[in-house]
């Protein structure tokens, strides 16, 4: 019976060290953890396509690209809607365009698509003598002011370059200035 209390004795004295030194689970007394350091780090937003245009992959901050207002949407809408694009450009405008430098007082929206007649198979000689290939090519240009992003200008073109038009030609559908 003795030895039955001194390992009774031995047990309640080795619960008594564990509690006094805390390494039993007391929810009460846990304090919790410091959380880590957080680091804030730059957050890249990625520009919203539009139903006409599309930002190529290398554009992936949208603080880096003009933007995209109601006016501006509605000149590019007016003018795809109007058009066949070739299979490469997926029914979209690439808006390619880039904030340079962020002192700017104006900034250039440029865009372009190819048309259906686009082929770089073709290859024909222009006026010149030099080989060109055939190409169709839809673009739009915008310039705008960067304090109140109010349309400058804006001009909508179609260039055209084949066998019937070896030197090319440029057809202007919208050319207008807002002064």
């Amino acid at each position: 019976m003795k030895k039955h209390f001194k390992y009774l004795a031995a047990a309640g004295l080795i619960a008594a060290l564990f509690l006094s030194a805390g390494c039993v689970d007391d929810a009460k007394d846990k304090k919790p953890a410091p959380e880590p350091e957080k680091r804030v780090e730059n957050v890249v937003v990625k520009p919203q396509d539009g139903k006409y245009y599309r930002y190529p992959d290398y554009i992936n901050d949208v603080t880096k690209t003009p933007k995209m207002t109601p006016e501006i949407v509605k000149y590019i809408d007016d003018f795809a809607s109007t058009l066949k694009f070739h299979p490469d450009s997926k029914g979209k405008f690439t808006n390619t365009s880039l904030i340079k430098n962020p002192e700017e007082t104006t900034h250039y929206i440029n865009m372009s698509a190819l048309g259906p007649n686009h082929n770089n198979k073709i290859k024909f000689k222009n006026s010149k003598g030099k080989e060109v290939y055939q190409q169709e090519v839809y673009s739009i240009n915008m310039t705008i002011d960067a304090a109140t992003d109010k349309l400058k200008s804006v001009r909508c073109s179609i260039f055209e370059q084949n066998p019937d038009i070896p030197d090319g030609q440029t057809t202007y559908v919208v050319k207008k200035r807002f002064d």
